[in-house]
C-alpha cells in the first residue's frame, strides 16, 4: 500500500508536479489486486465552504496508497504553497498510480490549499463509482489508448465477461444444440398429444372396444387430465420451450419435469403414454397422434427450437444484468473526462517517404459507460504500457 512517487516544482510552468508511478513491485501488485470496494465520500468546497457531499464507493488498495500518500505530502506541499502562491499543482500518474492519483486529487481538494490541484491520468484503473467519477470531470483528465482494457478492467466486468463466455460456449456446443433439438422435439410430441386427447378420449368411448389400447378407466382419467387445461392451467416445460419427440428414435422412458407436474413419455412397441405426477394416466395410438403431428412437425420443431434458444440466451443474459445490480458488487469506473485515443486508416492511400505510419490517430471524449464492460482485443494488454501511450501521442501530435 505504499506506492512510489515523487513531487517536483516547475518552474516554467509555475506548477507542483507529483508523480506515481504504476505497479511494478509485488507489493505494488497487491495494492492493485485489493479490489473491494469500500465507502469514499468527497466534500465539495466552495470559496472555503462545504457547498456539496458526492457519496460512493472506491478501490479498498488504491484508497489506502492515496491516504499514505496524502499524509506524505501535505506538509511539504502545504509550505511550498504558501512560498509560491502562484504556483499550480498537478497530480500525474499511470495505471495503478492513475487511479490513486485521481482519488489522491479528491483528498487534496478537499483543502482550502489545494483547491486548485488537477490530475492527468494515463490508462487509470476503475477505482471508484459513477457518481465519484462524474463529479471530477472539471479536474480530472484520464487519457485512453487505443484498445488499453485496463479502463474497463473492474470486479463486476470480469464477472459480466465470464457469464458471457459461458453462455456462448453452451450455444457453441454440437453436443447441447443435438440435445436442444432433441427435447424440442420431445415437449412438441407431448403438446400434440395433449391437444388431442379429448378428442380420441371421445371417439374411442363410443365404440368401447375390448382389444383398443385405451381402456375404460384411462379414458376416465384422460377426461380428468384435460379438464384443468380447459380451466386456462398449461403444463409450462423449461418455462414455455416446447419440445417434439423424434418418432425415428427409441424412447423407452423420456421424462420432463414441469413446475406443477410431471410428464413422462413411453415409446415401446408403438404406444404413447403421458403420465401426471398424480399418477393419472392416458394412452394413445402412436399412429392417430403421428397422422395430426407430421401437418406441422417441421414448421413446429423450428419454432420450438428457437424458441428454446431464446430462453438460453435470455437467462444468460439475466444472469448478467444480476451481477451488477448484487448489493455486494459494486461497478468502478475510471475517473473524471475520459479522452480515447483512436487509431484510423491514414486518409492518405500513398503516404510520403517521410511518413511510415499508415494510421492516423483521433481523440474523442468518449462516455463513461462504455467502460462498463471489457472489450477483448489483440494488443489490449500491450497498449497499456507508458511507451505504447508515448507512441500513440507522438503519431497524434
Amino acid at each position: 500500500m505504499q506506492p512510489s512517487f515523487v513531487l517536483v516544482r516547475d518552474q516554467k510552468a509555475k506548477c507542483f508536479l507529483l508523480f506515481i508511478r504504476g505497479a511494478i513491485s509485488p507489493r505494488e501488485r497487491l495494492t492493485a489486486a485489493s479490489s473491494v470496494e469500500v465507502p469514499f465520500h468527497h466534500i465539495v468546497l466552495n470559496e472555503g465552504q462545504i457547498d456539496n457531499v458526492i457519496l460512493g464507493y472506491a478501490h479498498c488498495g488504491m484508497l489506502a496508497a492515496a491516504r499514505w500518500i496524502s499524509n506524505l505530502v501535505m506538509p511539504p506541499l502545504r509550505n511550498a504553497v504558501r512560498e509560491f502562491p502562484d504556483y499550480q499543482i498537478k497530480v500525474i500518474g499511470h495505471s495503478m498510480g492513475a487511479g490513486i492519483g485521481a482519488i489522491l486529487t479528491y483528498i487534496l481538494r478537499e483543502h482550502y490549499d489545494f483547491t486548485s490541484c488537477t490530475c492527468l491520468a494515463f490508462g487509470p484503473a476503475a477505482c471508484m463509482t459513477w457518481e465519484l467519477a462524474e463529479s471530477g470531470k472539471d479536474f480530472i483528465t484520464s487519457l485512453v489508448n487505443r484498445d488499453d482494457v485496463v479502463p474497463a478492467l473492474s470486479k463486476v466486468a470480469m464477472e459480466s465477461l465470464r457469464s458471457e463466455v459461458m453462455v456462448s460456449s453452451k450455444l457453441d456446443d454440437p453436443q447441447d444444440e443435438a440435445h436442444l433439438g432433441l427435447f424440442a422435439k420431445i415437449s412438441q410430441r407431448v403438446a400434440f398429444a395433449k391437444s388431442h386427447m379429448l378428442s380420441i378420449s371421445h371417439s374411442t368411448g363410443k365404440t368401447a372396444d375390448p382389444d383398443s389400447s385405451i381402456s375404460e378407466p384411462l379414458l376416465k382419467e384422460a377426461v380428468e387430465i384435460t379438464q384443468p387445461e380447459e380451466n386456462g392451467l398449461k403444463i409450462d416445460c423449461i418455462h414455455e420451450a416446447y419440445f417434439v419427440a423424434n418418432p425415428e428414435q427409441d424412447l423407452s422412458a423420456v421424462s420432463v419435469d414441469a413446475s406443477a407436474e410431471r410428464v413422462i413419455l413411453v415409446n415401446n412397441d408403438g404406444d404413447v403414454s403421458v403420465e401426471s405426477a398424480a399418477g393419472s394416466a392416458v394412452s394413445a395410438s402412436q399412429g392417430d397422434v403421428e397422422s395430426n403431428a407430421t401437418l406441422d412437425s417441421e414448421q413446429a420443431s423450428s419454432t420450438a427450437k428457437e424458441e428454446a434458444s431464446q430462453n438460453l440466451n435470455g437467462s444468460g443474459k439475466e444472469k448478467q444484468k444480476e451481477s451488477p445490480s448484487a448489493p455486494a458488487l459494486r461497478q468502478l469506473f475510471p475517473p473524471g473526462r475520459i479522452i480515447h485515443m483512436v487509431a484510423q486508416p491514414s486518409p492518405d492511400p500513398n503516404p510520403g517517404e517521410g511518413t511510415s505510419s499508415k494510421e492516423a490517430i483521433s481523440i474523442y471524449e468518449t462516455p463513461r459507460d462504455l467502460y462498463g464492460r471489457i472489450r477483448l482485443a489483440p494488443n489490449m494488454i500491450d497498449e497499456h504500457y507508458m511507451p505504447s501511450y508515448i507512441s500513440t501521442m507522438e503519431l497524434l501530435l
